[in-house]
């Protein structure tokens, strides 16, 4: 990849999408359908195998395939368990039993967002027996007794949150360094880059569409003008990510600091566009029946995942003391 697409990738992207718009369009979550339900479809098409290698069952492909596929996944506001579930292949490679099970589908797996001595907060639902916990330097993959834990509302109603007590996880394996943390800021990077770019294609085919005082809305400057910085924010957060894949999957040196600015970039797009698309909807834009407050609560979720934006910003100054840094 060389900052653009290959026929190869592109063939990739484009399965991907035609597979996510015609099974998972955005406005199927307005009947609050259980999405992680339908987990074992992505496996029937090897979504979930992506970057697992050949020979324990994967494609063989890499973080470059799989950004692409979380692109289009995060422009549906795609089933959220397929993150954990396609992150822990990485930790379970050397658990054949339960790779296999992980690439099936049969087992499935929740993501922890949140653990101290006492218990843990995630997010998975109720056929989770997994559960998934990345650090900087360290991954871990528990086993998860759901049974006693307790459901709690979460904003984006699509995603289901648990409480469960520290009783409830036991260790199944765990891999140290930041490999798998970086490619998981790249995975949601595209999510929220995916989320950016829809919420520019609603506002734009709505602007074409909608009519006031005899023209198109999107023939005024109050309409045009944000819609253009929403395409600047959207080419801008692409650029950043498909360099940040492609550094993190040369091994450069410096692909943290691109995987972290990847990140930065994406997430501003991402809360941006969504909120700008809800307000130059007007009206419309604030009802529950209409799909664009759907990106903004997918997108709100995504930019806590993985560090804070403290700690990307630490990154990219490259120092410890973020308050003792200066201008």
């Amino acid at each position: 990849m060389y900052l653009a697409l290959d026929s190869h990738e592109q063939e990739i992207a484009n399965a991907a999408a035609a597979f996510l718009r015609a099974e998972f369009p955005l406005a199927r979550l307005h009947a609050r359908r259980d999405d992680d339900a339908r987990l074992a479809e992505f496996s029937t098409l090897g979504w979930f195998g992506l970057a697992v290698a050949e020979e324990r069952g994967g494609s063989g492909l890499g973080v470059i395939e799989q950004m692409l596929f979380f692109l289009e996944l995060g422009r549906v506001a795609g089933p959220f368990g397929v993150l954990p579930q396609a992150l822990a292949l990485q930790v379970a490679a050397d658990e054949p039993e339960l790779l296999r099970a992980l690439l099936a589908g049969e087992e499935n797996v929740a993501l922890l967002v949140e653990r101290d001595g006492s218990g843990a907060r995630g997010l998975g639902g109720d056929n989770c027996r997994y559960a998934l916990e990345l650090t900087a330097g360290e991954s871990t993959l528990f086993r998860l007794a759901r049974e006693q834990c307790d459901d709690v509302p979460c904003l984006d109603r699509s995603v289901v949150m648990f409480k469960t007590p520290a009783s409830a996880l036991q260790t199944v394996a765990r891999v140290t360094g930041d490999g798998l943390w970086l490619r998981a800021q790249v995975c949601v990077s595209a999510m929220l880059l995916g989320a950016a770019a829809s919420a520019l294609d609603m506002i734009t085919g709505y602007a074409k569409e909608r009519e006031t005082f005899g023209r198109p809305i999107g023939a005024y400057q109050a309409v045009r003008h944000p819609c253009a910085d929403m395409a600047v924010r959207v080419e801008s957060a692409r650029c950043q990510l498909y360099y940040a894949a492609a550094a993190l999957a040369a091994g450069h040196d410096d692909a943290a600091l691109q995987v972290a600015a990847a990140r930065l970039v994406a997430q501003h797009a991402a809360r941006a566009n969504t909120d700008a698309n809800i307000q130059l909807h007007g009206g419309i834009g604030v009802t529950d029946e209409f799909s664009a407050h759907l990106l903004l609560k997918r997108a709100n979720l995504l930019w806590r995942l993985f560090g804070s934006g403290r700690d990307r910003a630490r990154t990219l100054l490259q120092v410890d003391d973020l308050d003792g840094a200066g201008s």
